[in-house]
């Protein structure tokens, strides 16, 4: 099953770079955070949950990342 958000990445042709500054994401390494958001190892605070629910304009909802991090984590 492929990530919602990285299915938006791809219909968008956005880059990590692009998709991080988009969701307004900041410091050392801001794809890093990205990346482990979509391969499951994080989940976005509730703050970017609600920024990137907003920026893909509903595409990518809070129940997309716990259904694809149970989906990996096969809880």
């Amino acid at each position: 099953m492929k990530h919602r958000l990285t299915q938006y990445q791809e219909d968008n042709k956005l880059s990590n770079k692009e998709l991080a500054k988009l969701f307004g994401l900041t410091g050392t390494n801001p794809t890093v955070t990205l990346l482990r958001w979509k391969k499951c190892e994080r989940l976005p605070h509730p703050k970017f949950m609600k920024i990137i629910t907003k920026q893909t304009k509903n595409f990518c909802e809070p129940n997309s990342f716990y259904e694809a991090w149970y989906e990996t984590h096969k809880l």
